[in-house]
């Protein structure tokens, strides 16, 4: 998200805002469905059954049928070079599918048309970019700015770690090499994707599974970064639900799969289920936003508010974990391998889970209601904003600035003016707090501040960066180490994060060598030239 949509962008060095835009980019780290079944129906009326086979191949993502189908199609027909067009965008390869979707007999065809605009932007956002190939992982990386490289050893293990997840879980193979395209802001996603500039800023988009690749938005352009590897997962569950399925799954097994999944690649953390899934559910249906399952529209990416995609991701969420739970053994993996060949879902719901749809939709419903409510920290804002939150803020950013110019002092008294419900979940808030009690040299009381992720309501940079800053210091590597990785995993471009330092960008404290992948993310880091807090 960056420049993150206006109603949730967070403005440099404002904590108590900021949160919001973190935790909601954690939980709406929004896709397209892969659904491209639309523009292989099209081709469906086409006499040309090779044609039909390669489209049908390409969007389940089996470029080797779909290869072997062109190979036996007539070159001149118009339906086999839209097909080779279409082919051409799934592979990375958009000079040439520039090339054939150009053709006038296939430009002038509703299909050609809109697929050669993805190959032009395709083309444009590609053109002067940079890969990184890992043949031993099968994982392409493709860099629009040449300064998110350092990322690729982050990458390439999330990826090879969610791979193996996702075969566990759902008993998927994997078309390889994965393919990953990272671009700097949303134009360029946007061009790479199809999906409406305006869908994008309005939900929080910040990465998109299509066409046969994961595009994600570089982290470096939040000024808070996001939750970018568990986005990673989200969007390879799409390309795996998708091939699995033969591209049949409907938009709700797709999200509500890509939600779950998006954490089984690594340990546990603290906000795998920050807010509550259950309790956003319910406080959705309350404030009228929550639809049935069925009825999602093309893509939760293109919801008309931020608070609307939320809840409908939770929604997906929840029902899915039911059926996990409730649908019998290897629930998820067979309703994939049903839907290949069932006539529509409910037949595929039937035959693997033993009810249809509307059935399983009323006993989650009603298990939903059944349960206690659990309270949603009002950092989340979900609905009315907390009506002092525009005073509050003033004080944080007040305290931040009073810390950044060298008096501690009176910006612990504005800091500890803020309401501590406002508060009391907010990382950033606690994050400012805490430096400015090690200014005082209190650093026990600041320590207290980023000592249990459980106090706080989102993963923030640099509540975990000064955790591990703190815990390195007290002799604590490993649980120093942990912290770090989870700051990165946040903001890999945070100063804080990056270099093991203090906000005020000192030297590297931590022993990893200047040729080491540590040592590249931290000089990448720094180039971002971000002010320290307070000094902005």
């Amino acid at each position: 998200m960056k420049p993150l949509p206006t109603e949730r962008r967070a403005r440099a060095r404002r904590p108590a805002g900021r949160t919001r835009s973190i935790a909601l980019l954690a939980a709406v780290a929004v896709v397209l469905p892969l659904s491209l079944r639309g523009g292989a129906r099209a081709e469906q009326r086409s006499p040309d059954a090779w044609a039909l086979r390669a489209a049908n191949a390409t969007v389940a993502l089996d470029f080797d049928l779909a290869r072997s189908a062109l190979a036996h199609g007539d070159p001149e027909d118009p339906a086999v070079a839209l097909e080779q067009g279409r082919l051409a965008i799934y592979e990375d390869r958009c000079d040439d599918a520039l090339a054939a979707l150009g053709r006038p007999d296939v430009l002038t065809t509703e299909s050609g048309a809109s697929l050669f605009d993805i190959a032009r932007g395709c083309a444009r956002v590609t053109a002067a970019t940079v890969v990184d190939a890992d043949d031993a992982h099968a994982v392409v990386v493709r860099y629009q700015d040449e300064g998110d490289r350092p990322l690729t050893p982050l990458i390439v293990e999330t990826v090879a770690a969610a791979r193996d997840a996702l075969t566990r879980d759902l008993g998927v193979s994997w078309p390889k090499p994965s393919r990953v395209t990272v671009v700097r802001d949303l134009m360029s996603l946007s061009a790479m994707t199809g999906l409406p500039l305006k869908s994008a800023q309005t939900t929080g988009t910040v990465a998109v599974a299509k066409w046969g690749r994961v595009t994600l938005l570089s982290p470096r352009a939040s000024d808070n970064g996001y939750a970018w590897r568990d986005t990673l997962a989200h969007e390879l569950t799409h390309l795996a639900v998708t091939h699995a399925s033969a591209d049949r799954a409907p938009l709700w097994l797709q999200e509500g799969m890509a939600k779950r999944e998006e954490v089984r690649w690594r340990a546990p953390g603290p906000f795998d289920d920050r807010p509550p899934t259950d309790a956003v559910v319910a406080r959705g249906f309350e404030l009228k936003l929550g639809l049935p399952l069925d009825a999602l529209g093309p893509s939760i990416a293109m919801l008309p508010s931020a608070d609307a995609a939320m809840v409908a991701f939770a929604e997906v969420t929840s029902f899915v974990r039911y059926l996990a739970t409730h649908g019998g053994p290897d629930a998820l993996p067979r309703l994939l391998t049903s839907l290949r060949h069932a006539p529509d879902v409910d037949a595929a719901l039937r035959e693997s889970s033993g009810a249809d749809l509307h059935t399983w939709d009323g006993r989650w419903r009603a298990a939903l209601a059944s349960e206690p409510r659990a309270p949603i920290p009002s950092v989340f804002a979900l609905g009315a904003p907390h009506p002092d939150a525009r005073d509050l803020r003033k004080r944080v950013r007040l305290a931040e600035l009073l810390y950044g110019r060298g008096h501690p002092g009176p910006a612990l008294v504005e800091i500890d003016r803020v309401r501590a419900d406002f508060a009391l979940g907010d990382p950033s808030v606690r994050s400012v707090r805490a430096n400015i009690l090690g200014a005082l040299g209190r650093k026990a009381e600041g320590e207290r501040e980023v000592q249990d992720p459980r106090q706080v309501a989102a993963s923030f940079a640099p509540w975990w960066a000064i955790r591990g800053r703190w815990q390195r210091a007290d002799g604590e590597g490993p649980d120093a180490d942990a912290s770090f990785a989870e700051a990165v995993a946040t903001d890999p471009f945070d100063v804080q994060a990056a270099c093991e330092v203090d906000d005020g960008g000192g030297e590297v404290v931590s022993d990893f060598g200047p040729e080491t992948p540590a040592a590249e993310l931290c000089e990448a880091a720094r180039a971002r030239h971000t002010p320290p807090l307070g000094r902005d």
